[in-house]
């Protein structure tokens, strides 16, 4: 397994590389950011929920995903009562604590674990959680920046995200049975340059935090151990196994989505925080993960 994160591992420097080089700048990674999430992980997300073979019991992995956010969730606000942070940063800390990055890091770990069927059974766990993310943490974001939330901003959020749409047409396309070797060539085509596009991006992201270094990494090796933990608990009710499992346990442990960076800027919260965080907690990840990957993949 090691082999295959090496590779991963690489291009995400080049990127830091190319941005520490003033090769790549804001300007390209909103360029590079806007293709990845309105053509590359759509056109991914739905092949592989499009030819999946899907049966009701898979229902246990938006299941899965909600006992772990919701776990994460409480987690988090009990931290933010005894830390007593100011509430910019105690906003950053709810608004990453409970969430995960699939498309930029779970869902290429199950695709070069698993292949298409590992693609698409983490992408059905993260749709509990993408539901989550767009209508529960962002109103937590807004409640924090004292930005006020309304309903509709809540369903605008949800109708502007193409990750949303993908998930929901894949699982039409697949009820339907609809396969079309054109719309499969399509979807090949966009789909190709995910990886390449989606590893750039995480090596521009990349910061090293300037202070507190420790902090960051206490507070991602909580969410990545209470993650799996959590995990761990619903695979076991559950009684899952198999490449299900492994999704779970892959999903539980991710660092925080790149989408709360956004959240943090509209709502006026402490993004230094949440991109220090999520810089440390993104390599902290795949130093845990790889190996417990090796062993589930085996």
């Amino acid at each position: 397994m090691l082999v295959q994160i090496l590779p991963m591992v690489l291009v995400c420097c080049i990127g830091y590389s190319l941005k520490r080089a003033g090769v790549l700048g804001p300007p390209e990674a909103e360029v590079i950011g806007k293709l990845l999430t309105h053509l590359a992980l759509p056109a991914v997300i739905l092949k592989a929920l499009a030819t999946a073979e899907l049966s009701p019991d898979l229902i246990y992995l938006p299941l899965s995903a909600l006992v772990v956010v919701l776990g994460l969730t409480a987690i988090g606000l009990l931290a933010n009562r005894w830390l007593r942070w100011e509430k910019v940063k105690a906003g950053a800390l709810m608004t990453t604590f409970p969430t995960f990055e699939g498309g930029a890091v779970g869902y290429p770990l199950m695709l070069l674990a698993f292949g298409e069927v590992g693609l698409s059974r983490i992408v059905l766990f993260d749709l509990a959680q993408a539901i989550y993310l767009l209508t529960v943490v962002y109103c937590l974001s807004a409640w924090f920046g004292q930005t006020g939330v309304t309903t509709g901003a809540v369903v605008k959020r949800l109708g502007q995200t193409p990750f949303f749409w993908a998930i929901l047409l894949g699982l039409l396309l697949n009820g339907l049975g609809i396969t079309h070797g054109v719309v499969l060539g399509l979807l090949d085509i966009l789909g190709n340059s995910f990886l390449l596009l989606v590893l750039l991006v995480i090596g521009m992201e990349f910061e090293v935090p300037r202070r507190g270094g420790y902090l960051y990494l206490l507070v991602a090796l909580a969410k990545i151990g209470c993650g799996l933990g959590l995990g761990w608990v619903a695979v076991t009710a559950f009684d899952l196994h198999g490449v299900e499992r492994s999704a779970v346990l892959v999903g539980a442990g991710l660092p925080p989505s790149l989408l709360t960076l956004f959240f943090a800027q509209e709502n006026g919260l402490e993004t230094s925080f949440v991109i220090s965080f999520i810089s440390v907690a993104i390599p902290l990840y795949l130093v845990v993960m790889t190996p417990m990957l090796g062993r589930l993949a085996s």
